[in-house]
């Protein structure tokens, strides 16, 4: 029942990391795995999710303490 429901989920985007990185594939056959991956999606995992988010807030913040320290001064 377990391996039912693991066989149709989509791979993470770890996972096909680690595919890309460690198989020691011939090029010709790199070239028709990549053809094959090249519509896979992969959706943000949580913890990217946050980075984004941190990363667009502090981007935010500092371009307002820049503006206001410039324009003070």
């Amino acid at each position: 029942m377990a391996s039912e429901l693991t066989s149709h989920r989509l791979p993470q985007a770890d996972e096909y990391y680690y595919k890309q990185t460690n198989n020691h594939i011939t090029p010709r056959d790199n070239e028709i795995e990549t053809g094959a991956d090249a519509g896979a999606y992969f959706p943000l995992q949580p913890i990217e999710k946050k980075l984004c988010a941190y990363t667009f807030g502090l981007g935010i913040i500092l371009l307002f303490i820049f503006v206001i320290m410039f324009k003070v001064l």
